[in-house]
């Protein structure tokens, strides 16, 4: 019997099946139990594009600013109850914080999360207060994303809004609107996202799928030997037969598919030991470093002092600016970063404390407003610096695998 997480205890799977080499079931691999919550596990590659799976029980702990445009849809997992929960994501402003837009969104929906705007799904309000989830009651999500690998202009259309749904569903907040798009899964076919020359195409009973340079297609719907969320290689030249496929997912470009990536038979491991299986660290914590932009005057050194100031809040203080930041988070997002192997571009999580790691050096600050201080961090001396300030801040009972 293959062994699952058991936050997916009550999710739907395919029957037992004869494996088939270029076929990966998505909810399959996002069931594993040595996976982390939150951490984008890319299962396809195509052009400058790739597919992306995440599983999660809690809200995401950061506001995100991608490299491109970035589509993401949470996969119906069976579950009727989770299926049904509501979901919320904003939309920012990546220099002041600011909200622009959000979304009311379901499982099913496919929301567009526009280039150069950060975007935060389940964001909290004040305490910032997390779920409280008894002992075995913890039930997990599964998102597919959709985004570029290498930064990527916009190619985004704003598609009309699905015939039945609320027109505050998708909901801006300032003139000009930014680029807001939802779909579902259960729309009328054609593309519904696009990514630099790639394009992500509905389509429904299809006789046969072949794109003219191949590509991957993720099965919304099928009988037969098709299952839910079934992800399939199409070989250049080759096509798939569409017999049992209600609808599914095209990924096309200009471009033929990678191969298979490693994910399809083993997760990517971290690059520490996670917080219960490793030494504790002590506060405070004091992080030297470079100025990243220097004012007349200023010291081209300074350091990152992070102390405690409650058994849930850390201080964070840089300069003349301190930030008071929910322990749980912080660490949560910090072990995402290095999870992600210090490639998420920018995140940031409550009261503005932020990482920006996309240039040479990696840069550790705080925003407050349109104002940004940080330290620059060699590149190299990065990941040991994250994990010093994880085991830092992490509060006493803190668990990276939630169960």
């Amino acid at each position: 019997m293959t062994a699952r997480h058991p936050a997916t205890a009550t999710w739907t799977f395919p029957p037992e099946r004869e494996a088939v080499p270029d076929r990966l079931n998505l909810k399959e691999l996002a069931a594993r139990p040595d996976r982390f919550e939150h951490h984008l596990i890319v299962v396809a590659k195509l052009g400058c594009a790739q597919l992306e799976v995440a599983t999660a029980s809690e809200p995401l702990y950061f506001a995100h600013v991608n490299i491109s445009d970035e589509y993401a849809v949470a996969l119906p997992t069976g579950d009727p109850l989770l299926d049904a929960f509501p979901m919320r994501t904003f939309v920012a402003d990546a220099k002041t914080g600011a909200d622009v837009g959000r979304y009311n969104h379901r499982a099913g929906d496919v929301v567009l999360h526009p280039l150069g705007f950060a975007h935060w799904p389940g964001k909290l309000r004040p305490p910032y207060t997390g779920l409280d989830i008894p002992p075995g009651m913890r039930r997990c999500g599964v998102s597919l994303v959709y985004c570029a690998s290498v930064p990527t202009r916009s190619t985004a259309e704003v598609l009309p809004l699905p015939p039945g749904r609320k027109p505050d569903d998708v909901k801006p907040y300032v003139t000009p609107p930014p680029a807001l798009s939802l779909a579902t899964l259960s729309g009328p076919p054609g593309v519904i996202a696009r990514v630099g020359n790639t394009q992500l195409e509905l389509v429904e009973r299809p006789a046969q799928i072949a794109p003219p340079r191949g590509g991957w297609v993720v099965v919304v719907s099928g009988t037969g030997p098709h299952a839910a969320f079934d992800l399939i290689r199409i070989a250049p030249g080759t096509s798939l037969d569409g017999a049992g496929i209600e609808r599914a997912l095209v990924l096309s470009g200009n471009a033929g598919p990678e191969a298979i990536p490693p994910s399809w038979s083993a997760l990517p491991t971290a690059p520490f030991a996670v917080f219960e299986e490793g030494s504790r660290g002590a506060l405070p914590v004091i992080v030297g470093g470079h100025r990243k932009k220097l004012e007349p005057g200023a010291r081209p050194h300074s350091s990152l002092r992070i102390e405690e100031r409650s058994a849930t809040i850390v201080a964070v203080t840089l300069e003349d600016v301190t930030a008071e930041v929910p322990r749980y988070w912080l660490a949560r997002m910090l072990f995402r970063i290095a999870l992600h192997d210090l490639r998420l571009n920018y995140v940031e999580t409550y009261e503005g404390v932020f990482v920006d790691d996309s240039g040479t050096d990696v840069e550790i600050g705080i925003r407050t407003g349109d104002r940004r201080v940080s330290l620059s961090i060699p590149r190299a001396d990065a990941l040991g610096v994250i994990e010093r300030l994880y085991r830092a801040v992490a509060p006493a009972d803190y668990r990276e695998r939630l169960v």
